[in-house]
């Protein structure tokens, strides 16, 4: 299981036709991850824009992907989506 920080991200194609990106890891893995329920909606209305969605970017150190506008996600974040099982679990504390 990666920690947190651990997740690099080296490369991301874009589909405007579908809003998935295909990110490529450090550790050699790809996903491909949707934002198809994200697009249009309220700070990510810019990413309905087949032009501006197939901008996509690696952020600085691989610590995330960007958008024109500010729109970023954060490189852990995007890979507890697709791997859920390595996703750090909260502890449960007892009520007081």
């Amino acid at each position: 299981m990666p920690n947190v920080l651990d997740n690099v991200i080296i490369a991301a194609a874009a589909d405007p036709k579908t809003y998935g990106v295909v990110v490529t890891w450090a550790n050699g893995e790809t996903t491909a991850i949707s934002f198809r329920h994200l697009v249009g909606n309220g700070v990510f209305a810019a990413l309905a824009e087949p032009e501006v969605f197939a901008r996509v970017q690696v952020g600085e150190r691989g610590r995330s992907l960007e958008w024109p506008g500010e729109i970023d996600f954060c490189a852990d974040a995007l890979w507890f989506e697709a791997h859920p099982e390595d996703a750090p679990r909260q502890r449960q504390h007892a009520a007081s």
